[in-house]
């Protein structure tokens, strides 16, 4: 009974993974993508090596904002929330629809809007490159929830026209856990 039992499951899994949905091609940045997981990477580890002064103010409910001047941060950590919001992946292309237009100045502004069909993290992105593909500006809503849980983040990044290297960034949100009040924050920090 164990034989068929086995074969019966090697025959289940074979026929399942017959019935996958076929994986879309990634969007190749040369064909008009931005790869801004690869973009964060590089920021990352420039700034990890070159340990730039920041200037970095937290504002939480009615507490007073607290600023510092620092260059130790942990640009892995600090930078993370950024980290979900390449939608160029094969497995999240189908939620969103992309918007390519090129403006009078030349920057070109991509921007994903979830299908309304869909509930990902990521609810809108958009993308302003300078002509030649480099990052001016991303903007960003994250909102996430489950019965325990709710947050929703507007995230804002900032970047040097000439070089694409970040200069700033924002995190506005709120977060609320179900027995305790919503805390609304924001992060606001200067290059």
């Amino acid at each position: 009974m164990a034989k068929y039992s086995v074969g019966l499951l090697l025959v289940l899994l074979l026929v399942l993974s017959a019935c996958e949905r076929p994986v879309p091609p990634s969007t190749d940045p040369a064909a008009g993508g931005f790869n801004l997981t690869l973009y964060l990477q590089e920021q990352k580890a420039r700034m990890q090596d070159k340990k730039p002064m920041v200037l970095k103010s937290v504002t939480t409910e009615d507490n007073p904002t607290e600023t510092i001047e620092t260059d130790e941060i942990d640009w892995e950590d600090e930078l993370s929330v950024f980290d979900d919001l390449d939608l160029n992946k094969p497995t999240l292309q189908e939620y969103y629809t992309r918007q390519e237009i090129v403006l009078e100045n030349g920057d070109v502004g991509i921007s994903y809007e979830k299908n309304t069909d869909s509930e990902p993290v990521v609810q809108h992105l958009y993308l302003l490159l300078t002509p030649d593909r480099q990052l001016k500006q991303l903007q960003a809503r994250l909102q996430d929830k489950n019965p325990l849980f709710f947050s929703r983040r507007n995230v804002q990044l900032n970047a040097e026209p000439a070089t694409g290297n970040i200069s700033g960034y924002r995190i506005e949100g709120v977060q609320k856990l179900i027995l305790s009040d919503s805390l609304h924050y924001r992060v606001d920090a200067n290059l």
